[in-house]
Formats: C-alpha cells, sequence, structure tokens
C-alpha cells in the first residue's frame, strides 16, 4: 500500500538555460540547444496557472531555481505571479545578472531566502571555469545588491580543480563583506538530462574530496579545542546512521516524489532533479494528477549485489540517480563513489588530531 504523499517541497526549474559555463554543472546543455530549449520553456501565463495548482495542492515551499532564472527576461513577470500566491519562496541565483528591475521586484516581493552561489574569489578563476571574464566582479556586486533586500542569504560554492586554491579567499571574502559562511559541495557528479558539461575533467578526486572534507571539519575542531585538550583529545569519523532509525517510507530512498518535486523548464514532474526517467507531464494531465500519477512511472531497480554486500554499504552516498549519472545504470556501481566511501572507512580508524 502508498504511504501518504503531499507535495509540500517544490523546485521550479524556471529554464536550463545559464549566461555561465561552468565546467562541472549537471545540467547545462551546450549552447547550440539553447534556441530549442528557450522555445520549449513554459510562458510566463503557464507558469502562473503552474503555481496555482501548486498552491491548490497544499504545496508550501518553493524553490525557484534553472539555470540561471534570472536569464529570463520575463522572470520578474513569473517571480511575481508566484509569490503573490503566498509561497515561502526561496531564489537560486550567480548573482551576475542583478538588474534594477529585478532588485525593484525583489524589493517588493522579498525572497524567504535566496542562495547565492560564488564560483572563484578572481575573475581569472571565473574566466577559466565557468568561461566569464569578468564573473567574479558581476557576482560580487550582484550579490551585494541582493544583501540590501531583508532576506536570507546563503552561499554556496562547487569546489572542482579550478578554484580548488580559491576556497579560502571565497571564505575570506564572504565572511568579510557578508559577515556569512560558505556551504560548500566537494563531490560532483557526471552529467544528468542532456547535459553537455565535462564534469569528470574538473571535478576533485575522491582523495582530495574525502581530505578537504575530513580536514577542514578537523581544523575548525582544532581551532575550538580547549587548550587543556590539545594533544591528548582524539577525533575520529563516525557513522551518523544507526540501525534504530524510524521505520520511513520511500519510492527511492529519500523524500523524492514523497513530499518533494521538481517541475521542469518544459513542464515535467520529477520526483528528483537528477532523475528524469521517472516522470509524468504536469502540463498535460495538470499538477495533481501528474503527482499522484508519478509513482507508477517508478521502476525500482534490481538490487546491485556487490554493493548490498559491502560493508561499508550504510554510510555509502549512493543513490539511484547517483548511479544513473554515473554508470547510465540505476543499478551500476559508481567507482567514483565507492573509492571515495573506501577513503572515508579507512579514515574512521585514524586519529584526526
Amino acid at each position: 500500500m502508498m504511504p501518504l504523499r503531499h507535495p509540500v517541497n517544490g523546485t521550479l526549474e524556471l529554464t536550463l538555460r545559464c549566461n555561465l559555463r561552468c565546467k562541472m554543472c549537471m545540467f547545462r546543455h551546450c549552447d547550440s540547444d539553447n534556441a530549442r530549449l528557450a522555445a520549449e520553456e513554459l510562458t510566463a501565463s503557464q507558469w502562473a496557472d503552474m503555481a496555482r495548482q501548486l498552491y491548490d495542492a497544499g504545496t508550501l515551499n518553493l524553490l525557484i531555481t534553472g539555470g540561471e532564472p534570472l536569464l529570463r527576461k520575463d522572470f520578474c513577470e513569473i517571480y511575481r505571479s508566484i509569490y503573490r500566491l503566498g509561497f515561502i519562496v526561496t531564489l537560486y541565483t550567480n548573482a551576475t545578472l542583478v538588474t534594477e528591475e529585478v532588485l525593484d521586484t525583489l524589493r517588493q516581493y522579498p525572497p524567504h531566502r535566496i542562495g547565492i552561489t560564488i564560483y572563484g574569489a578572481s575573475n581569472e578563476t571565473y574566466a577559466e571555469l565557468c568561461g566569464c571574464s569578468d564573473g567574479f566582479d558581476r557576482a560580487l556586486a550582484g550579490a551585494s545588491a541582493l544583501a540590501t533586500l531583508p532576506s536570507a542569504l546563503e552561499f554556496r560554492t562547487t569546489v572542482v580543480q579550478e578554484n580548488y586554491k580559491d576556497l579560502a579567499a571565497i571564505e575570506a571574502l564572504v565572511k568579510e563583506k557578508f559577515n556569512l559562511p560558505v556551504t560548500h559541495s566537494n563531490t560532483v557528479f557526471q552529467s544528468v538530462r542532456g547535459g553537455g558539461m565535462p564534469v569528470a575533467e574538473c571535478r576533485l578526486t575522491p582523495e582530495q574530496t574525502v581530505e578537504l572534507t575530513v580536514g577542514r571539519v578537523a581544523e575548525r575542531i582544532r581551532q575550538v579545542l580547549p587548550e587543556r585538550l590539545k594533544g591528548t583529545a582524539q577525533l575520529y569519523v563516525e557513522d551518523a546512521h544507526t540501525q534504530n532509525d524510524p521505520e520511513r517510507y520511500s519510492l527511492l530512498g529519500c523524500s523524492a516524489g514523497m513530499n518533494s518535486f521538481t517541475l521542469t523548464w518544459n513542464g515535467k514532474l520529477l520526483g528528483c532533479q537528477m532523475l528524469d526517467c521517472f516522470q509524468t507531464d504536469a502540463v498535460a494531465l495538470g499538477f495533481y494528477k501528474a503527482w499522484q500519477e508519478w509513482p507508477g512511472t517508478v521502476k525500482l531497480p534490481r538490487v546491485n549485489v556487490e554493493c548490498a554486500s559491502c560493508s561499508d554499504m550504510e554510510t555509502c552516498a549512493i543513490c539511484p540517480a547517483v548511479r544513473l549519472a554515473e554508470c547510465g545504470d540505476l543499478s551500476g556501481r559508481p567507482d567514483y563513489i565507492c573509492r571515495q566511501t573506501k577513503l572515508l572507512a579507512k579514515k574512521r580508524k585514524e586519529n584526526l588530531l
């Protein structure tokens, strides 16, 4: 019997297009696809109608994202129609396209939260990683403008080979100018949904990812450790998961399709933004019917015997979407994630301080 499902949290992907060409983007298509993508995007009136349907279905939280949502010339029209319905709105942007029109709209209808992606600490890094020679200046100016709004700001970055050297500078910059931390993602997956960027060429190695994650956590603990404990304290990596977790019902092992969903740029309903092999047509069916019928599209993959017998399976950052991205198979065993998991397992046996 299917457990109760409620479409509480939605992601609205206004476009797949972006003005930056970040090498590690999972979704960005080649520029030659842009004309087709733009032609097939939902119109402003369609997004307004869809937002009303989400409201009627009980959706509470909406993330507005892309691609880069501000790239759409009708962004302000779309945003206003969504906001006026009373959702709790989060906006994700790279902050390089913040115009006076956008600012005026956001002042009148301030998002509850704005997530700003920052990819480097110089124009040189933006040029190398994002193909934009003045990207840093534009992102910083846009972030400074957005900081004048009564919205909670979050800064995020994706760490890859090209900006690895900038990470400390990015954090120092954001701390100095906005007095905020930077959330960074180290694990980057292969392109999905027709994306064409060379992710595997620029992402960190599993060794770099584990060292960065564990090493930085250990360093921060060292900084706050009382003097009396320095030299004697021991810090180890442990699993957060326990076998006593309350029973959970899920289709894909997470909240995807249970209380969260994505509406794509062309009106498809996905449980997970990474996973388009299970989808319904929200435009043709209407949102609520598409939501009701979505579980019928999910074909659970066969169990990977090798993974199921792995002693580190419980701590492995794996799911059907990651398997598909990395292997082209919902049941595949991604070597990249496997190596990372084994390294973390080894760290459990070491005193990190």
